[in-house]
């Protein structure tokens, strides 16, 4: 909530929001792949709402963060439904969905992906902050494949509900590549350019009098129609042998296969997989979206240069999306390790470029207190001011491995980070993706384990190993930059 008041209002393109579900589950990252089954798992959030004295004073405080219609439907529905989890889901929900509202330009988009457990109650809640005329589409997204359910159908879709603050939004129409199937339906007809269907040469309208309506190999256009194209452009399909008439005379165009952007895409969503356990994009965030859904969001309802808001962050697959599509992005969440692997991500995205960083560790203390109250936490930050993403094969209960490629003089240099968590470590190299002119190995040195690492990938490997301090990860430039203010130079050196 208070990264959110802290933006200045309508400067927000697009907002996404992928909220916990209130499913009842404990959610995490997955830190190794080696590591026990009980203890493998790092907690980022629990994904249930419970209600608590602070749900009731939030509750009694709401009207001083929403409206008041928006405070007496939540007033309303925690009467009729009782305090339970639901209520208290949506007595949270509320406020930073007006948050969210404020933020959004005019012409600004939101996009809830929830589950259909409580996309219902969503629903009334963005109805009454963005109004019923906001309301654009439920998406249907099939996140999983078919399985049994408990006495019912089986789960397999997430809903995504689709707001605009106006009927004045921005709006990229999103097209899928033809099916197979498709092609073989509808583009039945060959020659030597390809697959081609015939289609109609007249549009709705009767447009008499105008440039439209002309006279064609002796057809005029039929009542209440006129010709799609101006005369000019018909003598030029003609030219180019793509007009097919009829006996008496009606033109019809060849339209390619080849021609076509594809098939708008519709409100369901079948052709984009979940991650599977070997996908690449893997970060082990058990949630973890596929970059693909959110390049298609951030295509469709904004513009380059942009600002994507994403408050539930995540693994950072928003960020990376609007990254790749050269949007302005803005992620929050309020676990650091979530943040962390955001910016491990980022970091491969946008090589070094500055990305701004509040409420890491600002000096050495917070970052040894981080290391005191979780390990892990403290583990992947490191790795991800080391400008690495953690690395699953290699991490472990002792120190977290992470890998990485920037750029630097042209050449691509491979990186490899070694943050210890114990002073005994179970050291190992992972392998690399592909054989690299360049590499540079870095130790984070905040105890005596730093030396015994150092010691060890000097017999190991034949990378030059660099040891780096606290104080670089956690300076003013490195809040400013995201990542370790030593890393330019040391990748200059390597390349």
């Amino acid at each position: 909530m208070d990264g959110m008041r802290s933006l200045d209002a309508e400067c927000v393109s697009l907002a996404y929001l992928d909220p916990p579900f209130n499913s009842g589950r404990n959610y995490g990252t997955v830190l190794s792949t080696s590591r026990p089954v009980k203890s493998e798992t790092s907690h980022v959030f629990v994904d249930t709402w419970r209600w608590s004295d602070s749900t009731g004073r939030l509750l009694d405080e709401l009207g001083e963060f929403v409206s008041k219609s928006v405070s007496d439907l939540v007033h309303s529905l925690v009467k009729t439904l009782g305090p339970n989890p639901t209520t208290a889901y949506l007595v949270e929900m509320a406020p930073r969905l007006s948050e969210v509202h404020r933020v959004l330009r005019r012409d600004g988009s939101l996009y809830v992906h929830c589950d259909p457990a409580s996309s219902h109650y969503l629903r009334l809640l963005l109805d009454h902050i963005f109004g019923p005329d906001g309301f654009r589409n439920e998406v249907v997204w099939k996140r999983t494949h078919a399985h049994n359910g408990s006495r019912r159908y089986g789960p397999v879709h997430d809903t995504i509900l689709f707001y605009t603050k106006s009927s004045e939004y921005v709006w990229n129409p999103v097209f899928e590549p033809y099916q197979d199937t498709y092609l073989e339906k509808h583009f039945r007809k060959n020659d030597d350019r390809g697959s081609y269907q015939l289609i109609t040469c007249t549009a709705p309208g009767d447009r008499e009098g105008t440039r439209a309506h002309y006279e064609w190999n002796g057809q005029l256009p039929p009542p209440g129609r006129h010709w799609a194209w101006r005369k000019e452009k018909m003598v030029e399909f003609e030219r180019e042998g793509r007009l097919v008439h009829s006996t008496n005379g009606v033109p019809r165009l060849k339209r390619y296969s080849d021609e076509g952007r594809g098939v708008a895409v519709q409100d369901v969503w079948l052709d984009i997989n979940r991650l599977d356990s070997h996908s690449k994009e893997r970060t082990g965030f058990e949630t973890q979206k596929p970059t693909a859904l959110l390049e298609r969001i951030v295509a469709a309802s904004s513009n380059p240069g942009d600002l994507v808001l994403d408050p539930f962050a995540g693994s950072g697959t928003t960020a990376v999306a609007a990254e790749r599509l050269k949007r302005q992005w803005i992620s929050i969440d309020s676990s650091i390790t979530a943040c962390a692997i955001t910016l491990a991500r980022v970091r491969q995205e946008m090589n070094l470029a500055n990305v701004a960083v509040r409420g890491f560790p600002r000096d050495a203390d917070s970052a040894r207190q981080l290391l005191r109250t979780s390990p892990e936490g403290f583990g992947i930050w490191g790795a991800s001011m080391l400008g690495t993403v953690p690395d699953r094969a290699g991490t472990n209960a002792t120190v977290v491995v992470g890998t990485g490629s920037l750029s630097s003089r042209s050449r691509s240099v491979e990186i490899l980070s070694w943050v210890p968590l114990a002073e005994s470590l179970d050291m190992s190299v992972p392998a690399s993706p592909r054989r690299r002119l360049s590499k540079l190995a870095l130790i984070l040195r905040h105890n005596r384990s730093a030396r015994v690492a150092e010691s060890w990938l000097k017999r190991h490997t034949n990378t030059p190993v660099h040891m780096i301090e606290i104080s670089d990860l956690v300076d003013r430039n490195a809040q400013r930059k995201g990542m370790n203010s030593k890393l330019p130079e040391l990748l200059r050196e390597a390349a």
